[in-house]
């Protein structure tokens, strides 16, 4: 029996939507994972979910389809935040200017988001200290802090006026959505279910063409140290694959409508990558930076707060599994098997 058309699936499951009034909106970002798929909900409030980065270039992608659904920007009634990543608030701020709109996110994330600045400061430190003690040149961790901090412009602070807590309910479009909270890709990642039509808004917790970043980042309850991203994820994602879910419309990518062999896979991945680390530490590769250089060569220099977030976080499973120890140096941090 041939495997099912992921496209096709997705546009039936985008089609289906419309019909609920509910309409995908691409809108463009300057990062690698391309467009971020934004939600005109219609109904009372007129909801969008989520808003992409602050730019000229997303905000006439935003508005543009948005007028297409029939609508201008000054109506939207209701901005609802996923999660507080750049690519998905950064423009929350522009469309409470054109509209008064009031916003909704998950009340651990309101500090954060109102806080932009000074969050996104503390975020980059907590990159720069990691890459460093886990075997990133301290030159190079510098110079990566520079760039992110460029991207800053494209976000500004978002002041949440309709704080919810998990478990509760949103109106949205005229509709009760119970809202989860689903930490791991981000600590505030939140998604949204609608039970009786079997759909959920899952922002960036599951993507249909990649595995979303597990990214370390500071707790938001303001506890020193860093989250466990990765155990966070797979227990989040373990959560949301009991979940009878039709359809998920995430965040980038195509719509979800085989939510649980998805996860299955991507569970399944994840397994297979401990192991590999496992083996490379096992090898005599004890600094996360060198684990990630043996996995990815130059890409864990141009990109290593991503790479380094991947293999801590499965170093943390190994750590937790008593498989592997960390030594803690007063500079540097190294790993080795157990006996």
């Amino acid at each position: 029996m041939a495997e099912p058309d992921p496209t096709l699936e997705s546009e039936r499951a985008l089609a289906q939507a419309r019909e609920w009034g509910i309409h995908t909106i691409p809108v463009p970002t300057p990062f690698a994972v391309a467009r971020i798929n934004c939600y005109l909900i219609e109904g009372d409030p007129l909801t969008l979910i989520d808003a992409g980065p602050r730019s000229e270039k997303s905000w006439q992608g935003l508005e543009a389809c948005i007028n297409a659904a029939g609508h201008a920007a000054e109506d939207i009634e209701l901005i609802v935040a996923t999660h507080q990543h750049i690519d998905h608030i950064g423009q929350i701020s522009t469309v409470v200017e054109r509209s008064g709109a009031e916003v909704a996110a998950i009340d651990l994330v309101v500090p954060r988001l109102a806080e932009f600045n000074w969050g996104s400061e503390q975020e980059d430190q907590l990159a720069v200290n990691l890459m460093v003690r886990y075997g990133v040149p301290e030159d190079i961790a510098n110079v990566l802090k520079e760039v992110t901090a460029s991207f800053r412009e494209l976000g500004a602070p978002v002041y949440v006026t309709r704080p919810f807590s998990a478990g509760e309910s949103l109106t949205m479009g005229s509709r009760q959505y119970e809202t989860f909270y689903r930490p791991g890709h981000s600590p505030s990642d939140t998604v949204f279910w609608d039970e009786e039509r079997k759909l959920m808004f899952g922002g960036d917790h599951l993507l249909s063409h990649i595995s979303s970043n597990p990214l370390i980042s500071k707790p938001l309850d303001g506890t020193e140290g860093r989250t466990k991203s990765l155990i966070n994820y797979r227990e989040s994602l373990r959560k949301t694959a009991g979940m009878p879910v039709g359809i998920m419309l995430s965040g980038h990518g195509l719509a979800i409508t085989d939510h649980a062999v998805l996860i299955e896979k991507r569970l399944a991945g994840q397994d297979r990558r401990t192991e590999k680390i496992y083996n490379l530490v096992a090898e005599g590769h004890s600094s996360p930076h060198g684990v990630a250089n043996a996995i990815w060569g130059d890409i864990a220099l141009t990109r290593a707060y991503l790479t380094l977030s991947e293999v801590i976080g499965h170093l943390d499973i190994l750590v937790a599994d008593g498989r592997v120890v960390e030594d803690e140096g007063e500079k540097f941090s190294t790993f080795e098997v157990t006996a």
